[in-house]
């Protein structure tokens, strides 16, 4: 089996609730700046910053994937 090599962005919650205690991304190597900036955008989403905050923190950003994810919600809420 390949090995790859990655970097990881972790976040851990240190008190005992329900929610996820902790978020992993793998960041592959050779990462442009733009890249890790999507990164950071989905860990801050997936911690429960508000849409705008992250947009006014982080500016616009350009994502292949965020018609598809759009299209992925629709479906798990329809």
């Amino acid at each position: 089996m390949e090995s790859k090599n990655y970097d990881a962005l972790i976040y851990k919650r240190g008190n005992e609730t329900k929610e996820a205690k902790s978020i992993e991304f793998e960041i592959p190597n050779g990462m442009t700046c733009e890249e890790f900036k999507i990164i950071c955008v989905r860990m801050s989403s997936a911690l429960g910053y508000h849409e705008n905050n992250i947009r006014d923190s982080f500016g616009s950003v350009l994502d292949k994937n965020l018609a598809k994810d759009k299209k992925q919600l629709k479906l798990l809420f329809d």
